[in-house]
């Protein structure tokens, strides 16, 4: 039995989660998962690889370890269930998810709502001890609203060390003893733990049990929850593992904790069906009363090539937006999935009318906090929402000596704008050098304008940003003429949000991004 939080990881974030749920859904829904020769598992393995979500090559069992990982993974974030008859099913969170609805609130409901016991933790080589009865990501909440411990927790010395070890409870009783020993870790390091301390939390699943080992274990655990903590937008997990409230994110901070903190643990969590039913439900819904029938939810030939449009249009909607059904998608996934274009037309008319934006914000709210190697997917998706959502004319040109990231022309009001992309997993604070570069960048504008329209502007989209960037943009305004911003990509997706209903004129964005400092939430003009 683990004697901490646990997460099974077999992704530590939630990135590509709706392809994952509908190649797992394609090959097992309705079925029955045991068979001797693994057939539902290496099924699932080889959808994975040829989807590009799982890395191809010898798989190291050949007996469907892999899929069954994947299967524990989606059943604890709350979109699947197995029956008394062993067979897999969706929950109606998953179900919404795999129709097209928007992953991100869904998902956030679903983090919020994981508690310890559940249908994953409640027994088997999954156990947390029983002494945990919270909300986890809950908890986390309540510690970074306190303000003893003044609006930060530390990934390793605290999170890993501390809060999965003693967050029994949602009890304000429980958080302050917590508090406390933060506190006591804070002054006086792990000399404050319990000289039993590796003894009283080793798991069972772990060979190695020096004080280092056990602590490196419970980091991953500490990070795999600050992943899918991050994904909510309410929380800011910066490279270093230093956790904060997402700027502009307090009050939905507190109405977290206000309303999961108040709500009975979910019941019944060794009756997985019944339990999985009540947790997965997407937000709106109250209750799942569907009577699932084998025979009706059948995986007929129709049924098989829907799902392999849906995964192949889940999967190309991660890396780029997709506004509307153009002949140019249509052909894409027509031949990824080698279905006539016919049929690929008419099924994501049907599912897709309104294109895929937001399964592709939800990557971007991954890729913000990703390292450097991502950085070039980071830019390019940047590009895309400032050509998509926005409305501009763009072209990607990092990567190419002396350019920025991005370089963005307005059509309607004769201006053009210059963007970073920082990937950055931590506070950006423009560097001396940096400073120098975007200098560089102005200075330089004529040999990469994508036409005649002036340069307006310049923009940092970045992670999170330093209270001393607003210094560095006006001593870069100083030096080259041109005003500047900076902007976190949370933000960006706040914008991109609102821009459904209520567009942003090229004018507004002008003003906008020509402030002359960071940006921040009460800036967007987010009002319906």
């Amino acid at each position: 039995m683990i004697n901490t939080w646990w997460a099974t990881r077999p992704k530590r974030d939630i990135r590509g989660l709706a392809s994952i749920l509908s190649v797992v859904s394609t090959h097992a829904e309705a079925r029955k998962w045991s068979y001797p020769d693994k057939r539902i598992e290496l099924a699932i393995e080889s959808g994975l690889e040829d989807a590009g979500l799982k890395r191809p090559g010898k798989r190291r069992d050949g007996r469907g370890g892999g899929a069954r990982t994947y299967r524990a993974w989606l059943k604890s974030l709350g979109l699947i269930f197995m029956d008394d008859q062993d067979r897999l099913w969706p929950t109606l969170a998953g179900d919404a998810i795999l129709q097209g609805e928007p992953p991100l609130p869904i998902m956030s409901k679903l983090v919020l709502s994981t508690q310890f016991p559940s249908a994953f933790s409640g027994s088997g080589a999954s156990a947390v001890h029983p002494r945990f009865r919270v909300r986890p990501f809950v908890f986390l909440l309540q510690l970074l609203a306190d303000p003893r411990l003044d609006g930060y927790l530390d990934e390793t010395e605290e999170i890993a060390k501390i809060v999965i070890c003693y967050g029994e409870s949602n009890a304000q009783s429980c958080v302050d003893s917590v508090v406390e020993r933060i506190l006591a870790h804070r002054a006086s390091g792990d000399d404050s733990l319990p000289s039993d301390y590796v003894h009283m939390f080793k798991s069972s699943r772990m060979k190695a049990n020096s004080f280092d080992a056990v602590v490196a274990n419970f980091g991953d655990i500490a990070n795999t929850f600050g992943n899918q903590l991050s994904f909510t937008q309410l929380v800011t997990v910066l490279r270093g593992g230093r956790w904060e409230i997402a700027p502009g994110a307090e009050q939905s901070v507190q109405d977290a904790i206000d309303e999961y903190s108040a709500k009975p643990l979910l019941r019944d969590h060794e009756d997985e069906e019944k339990y999985q039913r009540r947790f997965g439900l997407p937000p709106g819904k109250q209750k799942d009363t569907r009577a699932l029938d084998p025979l009706a939810r059948s995986v007929t030939g129709s049924a098989i090539a829907e799902r392999q449009i849906l995964t192949a249009f889940l999967t190309l909607s991660t890396s780029e937006i997709i506004t509307s059904i153009t002949p140019q998608v249509t052909s894409a996934i027509a031949t990824s999935t080698g279905l006539p274009e016919t049929v690929v037309d008419r099924i994501l008319a049907r599912k897709f009318p309104a294109g895929g934006i937001d399964t592709f914000m939800t990557e971007y709210a991954v890729l913000a906090f990703g390292s450097r190697d991502r950085a070039t997917e980071f830019e390019k998706a940047t590009e895309s929402i400032f050509r998509d959502v926005f409305g501009f004319k763009t072209k990607h040109i990092g990567q190419q000596g002396i350019r920025p990231d991005v370089v963005i022309s307005s059509k309607s009001d004769a201006y053009a704008g210059i963007i970073d992309a920082k990937a950055y997993g931590e506070s950006y604070s423009a560097s001396h050098d940096h400073r120098n570069r975007m200098i560089a960048y102005i200075k330089n504008y004529p040999s990469y304008a994508i036409d005649d329209n002036p340069l307006a502007f310049f923009a940092y989209v970045v992670s999170e940003f330093k209270t001393t960037l607003t210094g560095q943009l006006q001593a870069i305004q100083g030096e080259a003429g041109v005003a500047g911003s900076a902007i976190t990509a949370r933000d960006i997706i706040r914008m991109v949000e609102r821009s459904k209903s209520r567009p942003y004129s090229h004018s507004e964005l002008r003003e906008l991004f020509s402030s002359g400092r960071g940006l921040t939430f009460a800036d967007l003009d987010l009002s319906p």
